[in-house]
């Protein structure tokens, strides 16, 4: 039997595979929440009549802190979406490596890309995304402390308002663009398992005496085709 005891125990562990990216994803989650919090200093007191002049556009503060929740919740996703990869990694990658050979078999060459595809975020492919937002949200944390203190005027700190809030949603559209391509190739690379695992099922099952009038009798067009072609079936009267 080959058998590893070291590597069943280490598959015993809770944290037998990791990805900084959650780390990441989860600081820019916690600073943007913070960050939220800083802003409704900026804002109109409610209900007051006559609003201090010497705060930023409320519009522009708004809508800064909309994307920064938004992208707390792209940040919650990704961090979800990894850990949900993470746990179904080796699952996956014993698919995914059947399904690379297929591949080369239909396509006479053999990829890594998928593969590649299926590991991205979980390997670091969104960050230099979380890195990017890292910085926005360090430098709208230093804007604010500077206009708190009078040494950012009003316009400068407006339009880093309107910056962030675009960069935000950029980086967040990005990140969800990422998580849906990785969820469409991984269903799609099961679907391609399954379909290999019916045509070795037929393989199997079609010199089975109690199935094979079944199969025939139920077998579509192409399939009936197939089993004639390839497999010297004459029961179709084809």
């Amino acid at each position: 039997m080959n058998f590893n005891k070291n590597l069943f125990n280490a598959f015993g562990s809770s944290s037998v595979l990791s990805s900084p990216t959650t780390g990441k994803a989860t600081a820019t989650n916690t600073q943007s929440a913070q960050l939220r919090l800083r802003l409704d200093t900026l804002l109109p007191v409610e209900g007051a009549v006559v609003v201090d002049p010497t705060l930023p556009d409320s519009v522009k503060v708004m809508n800064c802190q909309a994307a920064l929740l938004n992208y707390g919740l792209g940040a919650n996703n990704l961090n979800a979406h990894v850990q949900t990869r993470l746990a179904s990694f080796m699952d996956d990658m014993q698919v995914a490596s059947a399904v690379k050979e297929i591949d080369g078999y239909i396509n006479d060459a053999s990829s890594c890309a998928n593969i590649n595809t299926i590991a991205g975020t979980m390997a670091g492919a969104t960050d230099s995304i979380l890195d990017a937002t890292t910085d926005i949200l360090n430098e709208l944390d230093a804007g604010i402390t500077a206009f708190d203190a009078g040494t950012m005027e009003k316009p400068d700190f407006e339009d880093l308002l309107d910056r962030v809030t675009a960069e935000l949603g950029n980086n967040v559209v990005a990140m969800l663009g990422m998580i849906a391509n990785e969820v469409a190739m991984v269903q799609n690379m099961y679907a391609t398992h399954m379909q290999m695992a019916k045509s070795f099922q037929v393989e199997a099952l079609i010199n089975d005496p109690c199935v094979r009038p079944f199969l025939v009798q139920l077998a579509g067009p192409e399939l009936s085709q197939v089993l004639v072609d390839d497999f010297g079936v004459e029961d179709f009267g084809l």
